[in-house]
């Protein structure tokens, strides 16, 4: 009884680790829509791609609109922050 207890609960961790997961690469957008999606999307991808923490990103955005950095005919500036990172 014990030993099938053991297994159901390796099984139920395997289960868990491996197969239930949260999609990843999912997006078919491009410029400013993911970079929507990045900051709104999966919490790690955020920290995958441009390599920052989200409020991180929200800081760099505010410090270079302090610097009277603004969104230039096409691109964001969130945008232009995520290229250059």
């Amino acid at each position: 009884m014990a030993a099938v207890m053991v297994v159901i609960g390796i099984f139920i961790t395997y289960m868990t680790l491996f197969l239930d997961k949260e999609p990843y690469h999912i997006s078919i957008l491009s410029g400013h829509a993911w970079v929507q999606e990045l900051v709104n999307g999966h919490p790690d991808q955020i920290k995958n791609e441009p390599r920052m923490i989200k409020y991180v990103f929200h800081a760099h955005i505010q410090e270079l609109q302090a610097c009277r950095l603004h969104d230039s005919k096409y691109r964001t500036l969130d945008e232009q922050l995520a290229i250059f990172l």
